[in-house]
């Protein structure tokens, strides 16, 4: 399966299980309690395999990875096209298949005391990806600042008729956007971690509630490949030691090399 077709498919199941009409039944769990349990099944490191339940679009305020200008044919230079820094964009879909480290913060960026684990824990990951080239691994870390809310948008249906219907803001007007943004550029420019993306997103959102990623855990750790979830951490600050980080990389590393005798069996 290629990562375009992956993608795809966790695309159709979103909107599959969205749209579906109510049928006449007992009430079933809500998609953020499905979520939330089985984000507990992982973390009890049951066997229950874990769809990544959701994309995620986010503003990314810091992107790195590209940041070297490429040279036009008439000699000069112009920004990589592959740099979104300061773009809405989704690095589930652009990972695809790939294992990938996601790390959600709720913490303050500013809060230099609180943040010191956090820090070392990006380091440590941005470590690992020249290590994992080959294997394509992937990570991000998402601060959860911003004020969410709806918005309403029209769905045209194939007849040609218009529908009103309420999504999720992707980009919230929230007058403190930059200021985050500007805070998130400092801490990330404190690491020298080129190889992770640092974004911006709501504190709440269908994806936030998709994760089960709760409103008062500071910072929670995901790390999964082929779009299954196989690990999960739900930290406090004082939590990120360097025995939890050691722990954290160790599991992402056996989740490569897990993968890499099935690709060769």
């Amino acid at each position: 399966m290629t990562i375009r077709h992956a993608v795809a498919v966790l695309g159709v199941l979103v909107v599959v299980k969205l749209a579906a009409p109510a049928q006449d039944a007992p009430p079933a769990p809500s998609p953020a309690a499905d979520a939330i349990a089985a984000a507990a099944a992982v973390a009890r490191g049951t066997t229950v395999a874990n769809v990544v339940p959701s994309t995620f679009r986010a503003q990314l305020v810091v992107d790195n990875r590209f940041k070297q200008p490429v040279k036009n044919p008439d000699g000069s230079e112009s920004r990589d096209p592959r740099n979104r820094t300061d773009k809405l964009h989704c690095l589930v879909c652009e990972y695809g298949l790939a294992p990938t480290v996601a790390i959600f913060v709720r913490s303050d960026p500013k809060d230099a005391d609180a943040n010191k684990g956090l820090g070392k824990l990006i380091k440590g990951v941005d470590s690992l990806i020249p290590k994992y080239r080959s294997d394509k691994l992937g990570t991000f870390a998402m601060f959860l600042k911003l004020e969410g809310g709806e918005k309403v948008v029209s769905v045209k249906a194939p007849d040609g008729s218009e529908e009103k219907v309420e999504a999720a803001k992707e980009y919230p007007d929230d007058e403190k956007r930059d200021v985050y943004a500007q805070d998130i550029t400092a801490f990330a420019g404190t690491l020298n971690a080129d190889n992770v993306p640092f974004g911006l997103a709501p504190t709440t959102s269908p994806s936030i509630r998709a994760f089960g990623i709760g409103e008062a855990t500071p910072v929670t750790v995901i790390i999964y490949n082929r779009l299954r979830m196989v690990q999960r951490w739900d930290l406090k600050p004082d939590d990120i030691t360097d025995e939890k980080i050691t722990e954290i990389l160790n599991a992402t590393e056996q989740m490569i090399g897990v993968q890499r005798k099935k690709d060769k069996d």
